[in-house]
């Protein structure tokens, strides 16, 4: 009886898997943020970004960073005055943008702005990007084959220093 009983349950027919939701951009374009896309040439992001400045660190790596008029979804940055590419990751000059580039093709960009909610930027991202991996109070993150877009509510610097702000980001890998 307990073999019949095994093998019943051996034979019986189990429903195949569900799909896993795919939560990817809803389109294969690269990701933007304010006008700017991932892979776009240095000479094209310093055309918008006219305030921004840029230094090589490497033969093939840029970095830019714009601290004055910078603004995403309604909302500004402000950071102290006298911020410069020296002094980029003090608490008070990581607010604005910070872009980096390699063999002169954006490959992150970010945007730091003073705030605490992120959920009418998010809703507008959504519409944009899809349905997010990961979607909480605090992050929200997209993917879209090597690509990531998140939006990300937190301390200025790693030793929670500075305002809380709110960083939105996209970036690819290499």
């Amino acid at each position: 009886m307990r073999v019949l009983m095994i093998l019943a349950l051996f034979f019986i027919e189990t429903p195949a898997p569900l799909p896993l939701k795919q939560f990817q951009h809803p389109s294969s374009e690269p990701f933007e943020l304010g006008n700017d896309k991932l892979g776009e040439s240095l000479a094209t992001f310093v055309s918008k970004h006219r305030k921004a400045e840029c230094a090589d660190s490497t033969k093939t790596r840029t970095n830019c960073y714009q601290w004055v008029e910078v603004s995403i979804f309604g909302m500004t940055a402000h950071p102290d005055p006298g911020c410069s590419p020296k002094n980029h990751s003090a608490a008070g000059c990581v607010q604005g943008i910070t872009a980096q580039f390699m063999d002169k093709r954006l490959i992150l960009l970010t945007y730091a702005v003073g705030g605490t909610d992120k959920t009418e930027a998010t809703s507008a991202l959504k519409k944009k990007f899809g349905t997010p991996v990961i979607d909480t109070r605090e992050a929200t993150v997209w993917t879209n084959g090597n690509a990531t877009a998140s939006v990300v509510v937190g301390k200025a610097t790693k030793a929670n220093e500075g305002p809380t702000l709110i960083t939105f980001m996209m970036s690819a890998q290499n």
